[in-house]
């Protein structure tokens, strides 16, 4: 193949002394490079198209290593080698570095707008060869992005129509959650190749799938290149925060070099954000630790992301901001929504059946105006909020429902359908775990934990699954649903009955009741109601309303949904 004149490596080191390149394709000899005004040490090296390993040698400026010669791989490396993962990649073609070859086909497609949310949090590693889930062959490592585009239809299926990635970026060893990053460019090498993921994405898209990548912009891995160059250029050398928020070199979003007109973690940063919506094509990003994350940076990647979009396909901006604070959320906070923790907090409790937290199961107020009701929680609006019964920070409700609750086997499963009701019935954007639509039960680890598929071809879970799959393509199909509306219509504080009505201005009207209890509650009313049929979805049969009233019965831990037809 033909060389060119030259493939640019840079790195951003402005107050290190000297900076060299070393490589495989010069059997790792030196290369000094030359500091431009901007701070940058860059080089052109003639490489012909192919493979290359790479990292710069430096002498650091860290406190921890000050005037130590250390060898680092590019912080914005798209790919890590090595048996510690020390070497950068580069991928040359035409002459030209490459980050991906992919050649989308499918971003045409029209995605979901973020009212008709369903999003299903999943990890690449677990989600897939479980029991009940061989590997084609047998011969390839689940834990995949190929295994994830296997499992696509399924998920379509089901009615999902956003994924939410745990992070995908490289980490220390192959099996991870992926919070300690050692870079914020790399796509995690055991999961895939930047194609791979490419494909995924666009296989997403081609369903209808939008795709939310966690994003993790408060710290690194200790390992991180940059550590390395300059820490104090990029993090806090004493992190300010409470001890608790300690969990690896913290960015410093206010350090400003004036002699270069930058603030280092903040471009680091935002070329990150540009770089995965730029090359991947994702929909949205859910901001981990956003309590832990300086607001005005907030406000100023929702800037840079949506000057990015243009309004050319839906966006949306989460945080996961625990302790709750709506603060974060707009129009005055920084981001579009959050997880919805009180939601969390008082449905588990409720779904338990026994006490939790200090939360009371039965509590109507604390589950109208605290969980149901983003509004009178402090919140804008319903789409302010991401509500979730499930999610890989606590142990899963059936879980708790049996080890918290004491009940088992059909008692179990009655609760866990009502703790889903609630969810895909509520205002805001439900979110599930993976699996929690076929009654994965494990407790909560961060071992190696694939999903247990094999409950598919059970009683009991493929019934759940059904549950679900029936509430999710109601809530995704139901303009009633989508909206900010709520009002109660049922209370009933001795029996534990609560009802109420979500509706549009286009005549889209939904009545939910439930019986939160595990006793048998017998008759209901709900008046005020337009005359005519209501249809209950759940168990397909017509009610008809006269004088305003709806009578019916609810079971132990039932839920009905009646639509006016």
């Amino acid at each position: 193949m033909a060389r060119t004149s030259g493939v640019e490596f840079k790195l951003l080191a402005p107050y290190n002394e000297t900076v060299e390149l070393i490589g495989d394709w010069s059997n790792w000899q030196p290369v000094p490079m030359k500091k431009d005004k901007q701070g940058y040490w860059k080089v052109r090296v003639p490489l012909e198209d192919g493979e290359y390993q790479y990292k710069f040698r430096l002498k650091s400026l860290s406190y921890f290593m000050q005037g130590e010669m250390v060898d680092i791989p590019d912080p914005y490396a798209t790919h890590l080698s090595g048996d510690q993962w020390e070497n950068s990649c580069v991928v040359v073609k035409k002459g030209r570095p490459v980050v991906t070859t992919y050649k989308w086909k499918h971003d045409d497609k029209p995605l979901p707008s973020n009212d008709k949310l369903v999003i299903y949090e999943l990890h690449v590693g677990d989600f897939s060869g479980g029991p009940g889930d061989g590997t084609p062959g047998g011969s390839r490592t689940p834990g995949r992005f190929v295994d994830v585009l296997e499992k696509l239809d399924y998920l379509a299926e089901l009615g999902i129509n956003a994924i939410e990635f745990m992070p995908i970026k490289e980490f220390p060893g192959d099996q991870s959650w992926g919070y300690m990053l050692r870079s914020l460019f790399t796509v995690e090498s055991a999961y895939g190749t930047p194609d791979d993921f490419c494909r995924l994405v666009d296989e997403c898209h081609a369903r209808g799938i939008r795709v939310i990548l966690d994003m993790v912009f408060n710290h690194s891995d200790l390992e991180a290149p940059l550590t390395r160059i300059d820490y104090q250029y990029w993090y806090y050398e004493q992190n300010p925060d409470p001890e608790e928020l300690h969990w690896g070199p913290k960015f410093d979003f206010g350090r400003y070099d004036e002699k270069h007109d930058v603030f280092p973690a903040r471009k680091y940063v935002l070329d990150a954000i540009n770089y995965w919506i730029e090359y991947f094509h994702v929909d949205g990003f859910r901001f981990d630790a956003a309590r832990a994350i300086r607001y005005d940076f907030l406000h100023e990647a929702q800037q840079f992301i949506y000057n990015k979009i243009n309004g050319l396909k839906p966006f949306i901006t989460i945080a996961e901001h625990i302790p709750q604070n709506p603060a974060v959320v707009q129009p005055h906070g920084p981001l579009d929504c959050a997880w919805h923790e009180h939601f969390y907090r008082q449905m588990a409790c409720t779904t338990v059946g026994a006490p939790q937290e200090g939360r009371e199961p039965y509590n109507l107020d604390g589950i109208i105006d605290n969980a149901l009701n983003p509004r009178t929680d402090g919140f804008p609006g319903a789409m302010s909020v991401v509500n979730y019964l499930n999610s890989h920070d606590e142990n899963r409700i059936l879980w708790q429902i049996g080890n918290s609750g004491g009940y088992f086997d059909d008692a179990a499963f009655r609760r866990n359908k009502l703790g889903a009701a609630l969810l895909l019935t509520a205002p805001g954007i439900p979110m599930l775990w993976m699996g929690e639509e076929f009654g994965e039960s494990a407790p909560r680890t961060m071992e190696r934990q694939a999903l247990d598929w094999v409950l598919l071809d059970h009683e009991r879970t493929a019934d759940l699954y059904l549950y679900y799959r029936g509430l999710i393509h109601l809530r995704r199909d139901l303009p009633a649903l989508q909206g900010d509306t709520f009002e109660v219509v049922l209370r009933d504080d001795q029996r534990g009955l609560i009802g109420f009505k979500r509706w549009n201005d286009a005549g889209s009207v939904v009545v939910v009741v439930a019986n939160l209890k595990h006793e048998y509650a017998g008759e209901f009313t709900v008046g005020a109601l337009e005359d005519g049929v209501w249809h209950e979805y759940i168990f397909n049969y017509d009610n008809h309303v006269q004088g305003g009233t709806l009578r019916d019965t609810l079971a132990e831990s039932e839920v009905k949904v009646f639509i006016k037809q």
